[in-house]
């Protein structure tokens, strides 16, 4: 089992919340489709605030942009907890 974890203290809890609706259920980075009008639904915002949370991720280093979606940077570390 995989556990992703971030500095907590370089976002806030909306941004966090934002950032782990983009990553989802990920067990390793890849790059993943955003449907910003599913994570505002799934956590009660408008989705403009959720595209901006999106680029504020960006910018801060957290999620790196492709065309093919979003993926998590080298700032989110994946931890295997069955081989730590």
């Amino acid at each position: 089992m995989c556990v992703k974890a971030v500095r907590i203290s370089d976002t806030t809890d909306l941004t966090f919340r934002v950032l782990d609706a983009v990553i989802g259920d990920a067990t390793h980075p890849c790059a993943r489709r955003v449907r910003f009008g599913e994570i505002a639904e799934k956590i009660g915002i408008s989705e403009e605030l959720v595209r901006y949370h999106v680029r504020k991720l960006v910018e801060q280093g957290y999620l790196r942009a492709l065309s093919s979606g979003y993926e998590p940077t080298g700032r989110i570390l994946f931890i295997d907890e069955e081989n730590a």
